[in-house]
């Protein structure tokens, strides 16, 4: 295992891209401490910043200690292993991750879970806006992988969201599920203006208060879908059952229309 821990607050940004399990999974900690790190709009090494210790069991398993808001790019492109985090921290955690498990103890900056293309993120507190989002200038956000947060959401949860699964326990702001392409998005809280504007498919499940529906959505009245059990079974198997238990024969209504779109979003009937 590797135990990185923050020494002081940084007065600017750190970039922790590439400091990820599979990519340091074997190295002795003088080495590690000399690997380059970006702060601000200079460089230095990760030993400026962190106490690093290294051996034992579990050499897939990164822990990062004394988290802060100001570390950004956190399990960003990560492939395999497990990362702890034992904080919060800044912009960008998970993003364009493929694999393996990031887990946040508290809260999480803008574009969690940008353009993730698997594994799982793990957020206990809040997420930012734009989680699962897509990089400026592209055409889709997330494409595959489990993302859970405990706390809740800023704007633009699952904006070009292709594939894959956001949960969000508590509320999530204005335009969530906005140009989703496919995959599926859960809260359990109030949903801000706009669900789901321009979606083209997919799925938004509203668990608390029913969003306004935006005009582009046509009623279908109440259904009770087979696949809203299974979705009812996995959030109890991971630890939501609070949540699950709210799932039942919920309201559904298909849109955006006004973009030729097919997606749905199911509200407590």
């Amino acid at each position: 295992m590797i135990r990185l821990t923050l020494t002081a607050r940084p007065p600017f940004r750190l970039s922790l891209d590439g400091i990820t399990p599979d990519r340091v999974a074997g190295l002795e900690a003088a080495k590690l401490a000399r690997r380059p790190l970006a702060a601000g709009n200079r460089s230095g090494v990760l030993g400026d910043w962190f106490r690093v210790e290294a051996g034992g069991e579990a050499p897939d398993r990164l822990v990062i200690a004394g988290g802060d808001e100001r570390l950004d790019d956190i399990g960003a492109g990560m492939a395999g292993g497990e990362l702890i985090v034992e904080g919060d921290v800044g912009a960008d955690a998970g993003a364009a991750m493929t694999g393996g498990m990031v887990r946040i103890a508290g809260s999480a900056g803008h574009g969690a879970a940008r353009t993730m293309r698997g594994g799982e993120l793990h957020i206990a507190g809040d997420a930012g806006d734009q989680l699962g989002g897509a990089l400026p200038g592209e055409g889709a956000g997330m494409s595959e992988g489990i993302v859970i947060v405990g706390g809740s959401a800023g704007s633009g949860a699952g904006d070009r969201m292709r594939r894959g699964l956001i949960v969000v326990a508590d509320a999530a702001g204005p335009f969530c599920a906005a140009r989703m392409l496919a995959g599926t998005v859960i809260v359990g809280g109030a949903v801000g203006a706009q669900p789901g504007l321009a979606m083209r498919r997919g799925s938004l499940v509203a668990l608390a208060a029913a969003p306004p529906p935006s005009p582009g959505f046509a009623d279908c009245g109440i259904v009770d879908l087979a696949v809203l059990r299974l979705i009812g079974r996995f959030l109890a198997g991971r630890g939501l059952a609070a949540l699950a238990g709210r799932i039942g024969p919920l309201r559904r209504r298909v849109g955006d229309l006004a973009r030729g779109g097919k997606g749905e979003m199911l509200t407590l009937a």
